[in-house]
């Protein structure tokens, strides 16, 4: 039997799931970001790697199909990388397939000509990056039904 081990660290989050029920607890993730800066962040974490996650909420564990978040929250404490925060800073309001909206910050970080709203939603990413006062939003881009900037 091997004695690797990984090291792995635990955060706080807040799932919104497609039916629009909501879990408050932790989630493993690891002590490494593949963008080479900190701990693996949450939209990391849901973007790749098995269909299943651990989620430890204040009634146990389960395991949480990732494919069902449809937002995940985290504290701005917890992820204030300036990365995050480059380029063109726009306010936008998002609908969801639920019917709710999302009111947030976004930043444009591509090419001279592609700093748009437009071009950041085309983007290829799973999950866009928010900011309100007080938390970093992980919105799915598949749960999206409008956005008004």
């Amino acid at each position: 039997m091997s004695d690797v081990r990984i090291d792995m660290a635990t955060r706080e989050v807040e799932f919104v799931l497609t039916d629009g029920s909501e879990l408050k607890g932790q989630v493993y993730v690891s002590m490494h970001s593949k963008s080479g800066a900190g701990i693996q962040r949450i939209d990391e974490l849901l973007s790749v790697g098995d269909q299943f996650l651990p989620f430890r909420s204040s009634d146990g564990f389960l395991l949480l199909n990732r494919s069902r978040v449809m937002l995940a929250r985290v504290s701005l404490e917890e992820n204030t990388g300036e990365l995050a925060r480059m380029g063109e800073k726009y306010r936008v309001k998002m609908t969801t397939i639920l019917g709710t909206t999302i009111t947030a910050e976004i930043f444009v970080n591509l090419p001279k000509d592609y700093q748009r709203v437009k071009d950041y939603l085309n983007h290829p990413v799973k999950y866009f990056t928010c900011f309100t006062e007080e938390h970093v939003l992980y919105v799915n881009r598949e749960f999206i039904l409008l956005v008004e900037d």
